[in-house]
């Protein structure tokens, strides 16, 4: 799925550690402003599976 205004993935390539580390600890920046969201919206589950995405690119943005 391609978002309006922004590229493709590229798959094909691996991105340098830091800069995919940084992409990484931006995503779950972003993650945690949307649990926020949901939490302030009275969601009963989506805060939870916001979390468990957000743990799984710390998770990643630390493997080496």
């Amino acid at each position: 799925m391609k978002l309006e205004g922004l590229p493709e993935a590229d798959t094909s390539t691996q991105l340098p550690d830091r800069e995919r580390r940084e992409r990484l600890e931006y995503l779950a920046d972003l993650l945690s402003e949307l649990q926020t969201l949901a939490e302030r919206e009275g969601c009963a589950r989506l805060p939870d599976l916001i979390a468990r995405s957000r743990a799984e690119a710390i998770a990643e943005s630390l493997k080496g």
